[in-house]
This record gives C-alpha cells, sequence and structure tokens, in this order.
C-alpha cells in the first residue's frame, strides 16, 4: 500500500511485485481513492476511506489471509487492519509507517495561520520541494481521528517488521519506537536503513525489506 500522494507504479511496488512473482507468490497493489488511477479528488478523503479501501477489497477478492506491506501513510491503514483483523494477517511489513500522522506529525508543523485554514474549511498547501506539494484538507484530519492507532487497545500478535531510513527527514527513523512501550504489536522488529530516505526506494533497502516476506 503506497503513501500519501504516491501511487501503485512506485519503485517499491514494481520491486516487491517482481520479487513475489519470480517466486509464485500472489501480489496485490492497488491505488488508495483520490489517487493514481483511482477515481475521486485526494481532498476529499481521509485514513477512514483509504482503510475502506482496503478491506473492500480484501473482502471483495474473498482473501482469507495475506502479508501486508505498507509505505508511510500505507503502513498506518495496514497496522490498523492488522490490529482490527488479526487473524486475517501473517505478518506486517511496515516501510518508513507513519500511523497517527496527521496529528502526531502534521499538525505539530502547522502554524497557528494554518490551522485556522483548516478549521474554517481551507485546503493548506506545503510545497516540500521544487516538484512535490503537499495538499492538506480539512477531510484529511476529520476522517482520520477515529482511526488513531494511539487509541486503539487493541493487540495483534503476528510478526511486526518496521524499517526506517536514517536520512528520513518525513518520518523520523526513531518515531516508531513508541511501539515498543505499548501493547499493540508484541513481536516487533524495528529496523533503520544507514543512508535511506523516506522513499526508501535504493536497491539496498528494497532487498533487505524483502528479504523478509
Amino acid at each position: 500500500m503506497h503513501g500519501l500522494l504516491s501511487d501503485k507504479k512506485g519503485a517499491k511496488s514494481e520491486y516487491i511485485g517482481n520479487y513475489c512473482k519470480k517466486r509464485n507468490y500472489s501480489f496485490l497493489c492497488f491505488d488508495f481513492r483520490g489517487h493514481g488511477m483511482s477515481s475521486g479528488n485526494f481532498t476529499e478523503y481521509g485514513v477512514g476511506d483509504w482503510y475502506d479501501d482496503l478491506c473492500n477489497i480484501i473482502k471483495l477478492l474473498k482473501i482469507n489471509q495475506c502479508i501486508l506491506i505498507g509505505s508511510s501513510m500505507g503502513g498506518w491503514i495496514a497496522m490498523l487492519y492488522a490490529l482490527r483483523f488479526p487473524k486475517k494477517v501473517k505478518k506486517l511489513i511496515g516501510i518508513a509507517p507513519a500511523p497517527d500522522f496527521t496529528t502526531d506529525l502534521i499538525m505539530k508543523e502547522l502554524t497557528n495561520a494554518e490551522i485556522k485554514k483548516i478549521k474554517m474549511n481551507n485546503i493548506v498547501e506545503k510545497k516540500v520541494n521544487k516538484d512535490f506539494t503537499y495538499k492538506y484538507s480539512p477531510k484529511l484530519f476529520l476522517n482520520s481521528k477515529k482511526h488513531l492507532i494511539k487509541n486503539i487497545n487493541k493487540v495483534y500478535k503476528g510478526e511486526v517488521i518496521l524499517f526506517h531510513g536514517s536520512e528520513d527527514f518525513t518520518i523520523p527513523y526513531n518515531y516508531n519506537d513508541k511501539f515498543f512501550k505499548n501493547k499493540n504489536f508484541p513481536i516487533l522488529i524495528n529496523l533503520t536503513i544507514r543512508n535511506a530516505d523516506h522513499s526508501m526506494s535504493d536497491n539496498f533497502s528494497l532487498k533487505t525489506i524483502c528479504n523478509f516476506i
């Protein structure tokens, strides 16, 4: 599962898809609503909608058990599903996963003027670099409130592997250390790969991730 404003055609999806194909593993990748080839405007959706997308696809295809792999925002979605439907998830792999990023990261980075703008039902645009701009809509925050991992008192007892890059300036490499202290994921491996950035699309990172599938 891809991240915020990304899509299924990213380098990670292609690499992991090829890895699975060579080993005759079933592989499924899709675009969340408002992303890629899926319908809808990104600013009209939030984490709750994208979580529903995953639930509906698994139900439609009658998938009994799977390995969930989620990148950034997709990692949050994967965590939600594993906690709510633990018997359906054989293993959980997070690639720079960003659970609760709406409250624990974005809101803390916004100025008071930007927060006021969102509360007045307007969209805030944040330029990350010359080629990319995030659009933060009121829907993103409102639709995510009921899906914060920190408010879910459930346990996923399967194996959880979380990967981070030491040069990730979007999701700090120690962001998910909190799961060492709470009870959500008792079987947890939290790995940091040196020199990897948030995309974790370099060859070494991708080879390492696939070793855990």
